[in-house]
């Protein structure tokens, strides 16, 4: 079994990193198939994209929206995560700033 990683703490193997930097190099296919999956973590307050990531999740979504359809199943399954402490099922509770990162409309401690 797997070692428990934490959102934002989190870290890959030295296979994963192989693999990843593998299939860069194969025309960008993991590059392109990580932009929406940081696009719909994005749109939960939980990564900043970069203006790159963004460029290229436009240009997916204009190959026949691409980049959508790639994007809501990942934004499904996180509307599907449960949080004992709430933080990630809906508002965060008062004062809550999530570590190196504020999202807009959220209250700073």
């Amino acid at each position: 079994m797997a070692e428990r990683q934490f959102l934002g703490q989190g870290s890959n193997t030295s296979w994963e990193k192989f693999w990843y930097v593998l299939g860069c190099i194969y025309f960008g296919a993991a590059y392109f198939q990580k932009v929406p999956v940081k696009k719909a973590l994005s749109e939960y307050g939980l990564v900043e994209m970069t203006g790159a990531e963004k460029f290229w999740y436009v240009v997916q979504c204009i190959l026949f929206g691409a980049g959508y359809f790639a994007k809501v199943p990942v934004k499904r399954a996180l509307s599907e995560v449960r949080d004992p402490n709430g933080v990630f099922g809906g508002q965060p509770p008062a004062g809550y700033q999530a570590p190196g990162y504020q999202a807009p409309g959220y209250p700073t401690a």
